[in-house]
Formats: C-alpha cells, sequence, structure tokens
C-alpha cells in the first residue's frame, strides 16, 4: 500500500509541473525531497496546476492515498488482507541477446519469468522499480556473495537464474527461486570439498 501511496503521491506532485524525462521514478533522492517538502504544506509544488484551486499538502496525500486504494483493489481485490507485493512487484529475466527479440517463439524459449519477488529500490534487497512506470523490477542485485574470510568454504552465494547459457540445461535456471526467495548454495573453495562435491568432470585437451 506505501508504494502505491508513494507513486501516486510522487505523479501527483511533481507529473504537472516537470517535463515527463524529469519525472520522479521514486528513488533514494525523492524520500529526501519529500521529506522538506512536507513541512511546507503551502508549498507551490503541492497545487495541482490543472485545477482552478490551490491544493496544499494534505489533500495531496489523501488524493494519492485514495488513488492507492483504488488501484490496488482494481488489481488485488477488495481484500486488504489478501494483498501482495510480490503479485505487482515481478520479474521476468529476459535473455541478454535474444530475449527481446520480438519474435513470440524466440522469447518464449530464453526468456523466463514473471515470478514474484520482494524487496524495492531503497531496501537492502534491492530489486529497483520506477513510479514512472509499474511495480515490476527494473533492477536486481545480480549476485549475492557473503564471504567468511576465517573460512572459505563456508562462503555463500546465489545469482538470478543459473550457471548454464543453455535453455533446457538444468542449470539455466534453477537458481531463480533460491535468489528470489534470499536464500544461498555453498561456494565451496578446498579442493577437497570441490571433488566431494563434484557434479562432473570437463577435461580440456590439445
Amino acid at each position: 500500500l506505501f508504494n502505491a501511496f508513494w507513486k501516486h503521491l510522487l505523479a501527483m506532485t511533481f507529473s504537472d509541473q516537470l517535463p515527463e524525462r524529469y519525472r520522479p521514478g521514486g528513488g533514494g533522492r525523492w524520500f529526501q525531497v519529500v521529506e522538506n517538502l512536507s513541512v511546507e504544506p503551502q508549498n507551490a509544488w503541492w497545487d495541482d496546476v490543472a485545477t482552478g484551486g490551490q491544493e496544499q499538502r494534505d489533500e495531496i496525500f489523501a488524493r494519492a492515498f485514495r488513488a492507492a486504494v483504488a488501484e490496488l483493489e482494481g488489481a488485488l481485490g477488495k481484500d486488504p488482507t489478501k494483498w501482495r507485493w510480490g503479485d505487482l512487484h515481478t520479474i521476468t529475466y529476459h535473455h541478454p541477446s535474444l530475449g527481446r527479440s520480438g519474435i513470440g517463439l524466440i522469447e518464449a524459449i530464453f526468456n523466463r519469468g514473471p515470478a514474484r519477488t520482494s524487496g524495492g529500490a531503497d531496501t537492502v534487497n534491492a530489486t529497483g522499480w520506477s513510479a514512472t512506470l509499474d511495480y515490476t523490477v527494473a533492477s536486481v542485485p545480480s549476485e549475492r556473495l557473503i564471504i567468511d574470510l576465517s573460512d572459505f568454504d563456508q562462503t555463500r552465494s546465489v545469482i538470478t537464474t543459473g550457471q548454464s547459457g543453455h535453455a533446457y540445461h538444468p542449470h539455466y535456471t534453477d537458481q531463480i527461486d533460491p535468489w528470489r526467495l534470499i536464500q544461498y548454495h555453498p561456494l565451496y573453495w578446498s579442493r577437497s570439498l570441490v571433488e566431494a562435491n563434484q557434479e562432473g568432470w570437463l577435461r580440456l585437451k590439445p
């Protein structure tokens, strides 16, 4: 609900007075801008220039909240206890070369998603989205890595999709769920643990 409110608040406060290219995407700087404006309830930024009146902070806050509730009721139903951020905040993994080819069959082979996820632009789980668009994920932490400097074999890692670039390989997408659910797998360093947990060998002979 806050994210929907935030999106509508930014649009109602700034979109009527800023060119489209400068409209707020909702990143961290805009928290600071709105915080500064919030102590000035009669600041001209609060005014909706499309009306004949002189709107102030509280009216714009109320409008943004009503718009957020209406949007979420339309998208997720009337019962707010069933609203889930992941139903709006989804990620689609596009293949870097063929994922936006414009050919549906090709994209269906190489792309994966949408998948529900958590986080946001200004959280530790930095799955960014733009308030000028919708709630879908626009930027991600592509790898999470935890290293124990006292024991490298305790290192944990996860990436967004998988280790293989072959669309039907079992390791093409096997890290999607661990990534979006904030889970990790071991990343072994010592030869003994690598060999004990090996899946196979690839020998390269000249």
